[in-house]
């Protein structure tokens, strides 16, 4: 068994400052903004759940893949090559690794494409480290991506073609999402732990996402500070609050205004410091099941517990949550990530909830 395992060392680094994404210009800014790397950790979370003895191991250099399997003391062929991390990067590496068994690869939707360019014929697993990630190759979490990968080299997983999709990164840090179909490629199923592409918005839930704005303004309390995350139905408490919205970003409301809009990790910590109490309101990734750790990573491990597990408003349409087995976190602490799991409730309607499970 020969595997491959690279590492995009700054996938994800856009996420907790609102960027969305790590593209061109993008990555210089978000360090200047303190955005600090953690595809590394998450590469190390999945790949220490399972035994790479008994399996040969080739990698990139440094930060690409090596360093972490040294630090992990995983014996592993070392590409010859001298890279930094970028999209180019990537595709050298798979083109000189060869033929491998499964590609391991952490990152998000870019690195799968720079993969499918360079060798759209090899079988993938992705750990997600990304901004947002569309395509149907990740695991649903680092630790689902070490339990599939175990479960591949015990020869008891199925393989199918996933669709590798990516977004326009300027449109999308514009306000305009437009996701393009780029591929396919074979990985690795399970329903539980590869939780598939991302589903588009259905224009018919319009009247319900209206419906579940008007029940979370009603209930809004005075003096509590609303963060409105991402997406099309928690939008839609803004829409009848009459505000303007970043609807790919984070925006704090309290009293019914505006307080900050399309605000970082780093400014929401300072908004929280200031209010005494706080409520986080969370849309549902169609397809995918996702509340946190797609598109909202500017709620941070550390954001969530300040404001607390039960201080979170998880908003659904019936229509959308008729198609998911169960809802997904992905936090970034598997520590909150287990807090957060079980049943939780879920805003339906108007004065309309549902008991639905976290898994």
């Amino acid at each position: 068994m020969r595997l491959g395992i690279i590492v995009n060392p700054i996938a994800g680094m856009g996420g907790s400052v609102g960027l969305k994404g790590t593209d061109g210009d993008a990555l210089t800014i978000a360090r200047k903004m303190g955005a600090v790397p953690n595809s590394a950790d998450k590469a190390s979370r999945a790949l220490s759940r399972v035994d790479l003895s008994s399996v040969d191991v080739v990698s990139p250099p440094d930060g690409m893949g090596s360093e972490i399997l040294t630090s992990m003391g995983v014996r592993h062929e070392i590409l010859p090559l001298e890279l930094g991390g970028s999209g180019q990067d990537t595709i050298e590496a798979v083109t000189a690794m060869g033929d491998v068994d499964l590609l391991i690869f952490c990152g998000g939707d870019g690195t799968a494409r720079d993969i499918l360019d360079a060798a759209p014929g090899l079988t993938v697993l992705g750990i997600p480290a990304g901004v947002k990630m569309h395509s149907g190759v990740f695991a649903a979490t680092p630790e689902a991506a070490g339990d599939m990968l175990k479960a591949f080299l015990e020869g008891s997983t199925d393989l199918d073609m996933a669709e590798v999709m990516d977004i326009d990164e300027d449109a999308f840090r514009s306000g305009i999402l437009k996701v393009e179909l780029h591929g396919y490629m074979r990985s690795l199923t399970d329903a539980a732990l590869m939780p598939g592409s991302k589903g588009p918005s259905d224009v018919s839930d319009q009247d319900q996402r209206e419906d579940i704005g008007e029940s979370v303004v009603t209930s809004m309390r005075p003096g509590v500070l609303y963060l409105i995350g991402p997406g099309t139905t928690a939008k839609a408490c803004m829409d009848v609050l009459g505000l303007e919205h970043s609807i790919l970003g984070v925006d704090a409301v309290r009293d019914r205004r505006l307080v900050a809009s399309d605000i970082s990790s780093e400014e929401i910590i300072r908004i929280l410091e200031a209010s005494e109490e706080t409520c986080i309101v969370l849309g549902v990734i169609g397809g995918q099941g996702f509340i946190l750790g797609r598109g909202n990573q500017q709620f941070t491990p550390d954001i969530l517990r300040r404001v607390g597990v039960d201080n979170m408003i998880v908003l659904c349409t019936p229509s959308k949550l008729s198609r998911l087995k169960a809802l997904r976190v992905d936090s970034g602490d598997p520590n909150l990530d287990d807090e957060l799991r079980g049943m939780r409730r879920a805003v339906i309607g108007y004065g309309r909830e549902r008991i639905v499970k976290v898994v």
